[in-house]
């Protein structure tokens, strides 16, 4: 099997372990009561537990999508591969039938020539049957052909006259049998240089319709192969259908947590600051990307040499959220949350250091953590967000300023 159809089969199974995995898990979310005024350790521990939950689900969409374009590809090259298989298929048809217009052509030929002969011999049978009766009579009547010719003529001139009458007619007999017998042997040399024509083309058409068939087999095989991605890109839009379903039941989980608490004190308003001083390069806006597959709910900050650089509070707040631990290759790695009153809040993702713990109050513009690549991460970058009433907004729609 070809290996994009094993490793489009591998995720099949493993989307399959996350719906079954995620609806237990979901079971249990549901039952959780929110009462508090303010974001409770269990509830923030469900927060992180879900954005886990989120990138890992939003990580195995975009493996999808990536096997469903290769599959889309992988069919594309097929299609092509089929179109110029069935124009060598034409091609070789159209050989095969000048071909066969040939062996047509010599198939009559050879039939007229046969007729021919049929009449030349017919018409020799009848030469040689009126020789076999001439000779018949001659020799019946006793008289030789001489003194025949001889008692028969009036005079001496008359006899030469009367015997060359005779030669002449029997030479013309035998100039016209032997005439007929030449035409005989020329159409027999005639049939047989068609009937090895015949045979070579004969024997070129059976080698196209093995080609034909060749190529038909091979027409088959890629409609099979096509047949089957097909079957595995449907297969795929409905886990990825499901599981664009359940990251937006956990989304919606989240922001049923957020909304569950009261921001402390009142956003002042205002442009915030710029969260990586110097570093204004985004690599990755807010929205749908990816075609359309996945939506990004924050913009990525990066540039050259930024590992390592100092993330700053966008505006003063007290820091709800100071994640140490973290998967590789899961979420948001080490991570920060900090709500800035009026039910805004910022996230700075990725971090490879925090130098600030929950419970602290920041200042506008004051270092927080430091530039990473953890957690769901393919390189140095700040993942930023800004969340109002723990719902992701554009940060550039009002928030920030390049």
């Amino acid at each position: 099997m070809h290996q994009t159809y094993r490793r489009l089969i591998a995720l099949t199974l493993c989307a399959g372990l996350i719906t079954t995995a995620f609806s237990t898990q979901s079971e249990k979310l549901w039952q959780v009561s929110y009462a508090a005024t303010t974001v409770s350790s269990d509830d923030q521990a469900q927060i992180d537990d879900l954005n886990n939950q989120y990138e890992e689900l939003e990580e195995h969409q975009k493996e999808i999508q990536a096997q469903i374009d290769a599959a889309k590809s992988e069919k594309d090259k097929y299609l092509a591969e089929k179109n110029q298989l069935n124009g060598q298929i034409d091609n070789t048809q159209a050989q095969i039938n000048v071909l066969t217009d040939k062996i047509t052509l010599l198939d009559n030929m050879i039939a007229e020539n046969n007729a021919s002969i049929a009449d030349l011999e017919e018409e020799i049978d009848k030469d040689y049957e009126i020789f076999r009766q001439r000779a018949r009579a001659s020799y019946m009547s006793g008289d030789s052909s001489t003194i025949s010719l001889l008692l028969g003529a009036d005079s001496f001139s008359d006899f030469l006259m009367k015997a060359d009458i005779t030669a002449r007619v029997a030479e013309n007999d035998r100039e016209i049998i032997a005439g007929l017998e030449a035409n005989i042997a020329e159409l027999e040399k005639l049939q047989e240089e068609n009937e090895a024509n015949k045979a070579d083309l004969n024997e070129s058409k059976g080698t196209l319709d093995e080609k034909k068939q060749q190529l038909n087999g091979q027409v088959s095989q890629i409609q099979g192969q096509i047949e089957d991605i097909d079957a595995l890109q449907k297969q795929y839009e409905a886990n990825k259908a499901e599981i664009d379903k359940m990251m937006a039941q956990v989304q919606s989980e989240i922001n049923d947590i957020y909304a569950s608490y009261e921001s402390q004190g009142e956003y002042t308003g205002g442009v915030m600051t710029w969260p990586v001083p110097g570093y204004t390069g985004i690599t990755s806006y807010y929205g749908w990307r990816f075609n359309n597959t996945d939506f990004h709910t924050g913009i990525d900050i990066s540039g050259s040499n930024i590992y390592g650089q100092n993330i700053v509070a966008a505006a003063d707040g007290v820091v709800i959220k100071a994640q140490e631990t973290y998967v590789q290759g899961v979420g948001y790695g080490r991570y920060l949350i900090i709500d800035h009153g009026g039910n805004i809040s910022t996230l700075y993702g990725h971090t490879s250091q925090l130098l600030v713990s929950e419970g602290d109050h920041v200042t506008r513009g004051q270092a927080i953590a430091k530039v990473g690549s953890t957690g769901w991460s393919t390189g140095p970058h700040l993942h930023f967000e800004v969340r109002e009433n723990g719902t992701a907004v554009n940060p550039l729609s009002g928030y920030l300023k390049p």
